[in-house]
């Protein structure tokens, strides 16, 4: 019974799980697709090695997240020191009848991916957390292992940060 509950477990969570990875990946160097297909199964590996352990009221939800965060912690932390980055991938055209449009666009994208990427790991997954995966700051706090306010400022910190190196500066002041 208890492999049937974990092969629901799965079925529900594994799409968010793995474009919350795929996200985190991004800045990390190397193939994102792959890595975060890699940490997609590292993270239900080690779910299903704790899965029996797992207490009948808890959020599945985050703790899957915060597996997921342990495995990408792992891994930024193993990557740490190379200076290869994954960042020039490019995005999906938005506008295809409007290439300087469209130019724009991946810019963009590719200096906030930069941006992001450049930030500290909490900061990185916390801002990644609330905006993308459009978790609760309580969910966001649990899944980090830390109180609500920290994360508030996790969020706020990456978000002034990210703010300050997307600025453009002014010309001629």
């Amino acid at each position: 019974m208890t492999q049937l509950r974990f092969q629901d477990l799965i079925s529900e969570h594994h799409d968010e799980i793995h474009r919350y990875l795929w996200r985190l990946s991004q800045s990390g160097g190397g193939d994102p697709a792959r890595d975060a297909e890699d940490l997609t199964q590292e993270t239900f590996l080690r779910a299903f090695a704790a899965f029996d352990r797992l207490r009948p009221d808890s959020n599945v939800r985050a703790w899957l997240y915060k597996i997921a965060t342990n495995c990408a912690r792992t891994a930024w932390r193993r990557q740490q020191g190379r200076h290869e980055t994954a960042l020039d991938e490019p995005m999906p055209a938005t506008a295809p009848d409007d290439p300087e449009r469209t130019t724009i666009g991946r810019q963009l994208s590719e200096d906030l991916r930069r941006a992001v990427g450049a930030l500290p790991f909490k900061q990185r997954t916390a801002i990644t957390l609330r905006h993308l995966e459009d978790l609760s700051y309580r969910e966001t706090a649990q899944i980090l292992g830390c109180t609500e306010a920290s994360a508030r400022a996790n969020v706020y910190q990456a978000l002034k940060r990210l703010r300050v190196q997307l600025t453009p500066e002014e010309v001629g002041s």
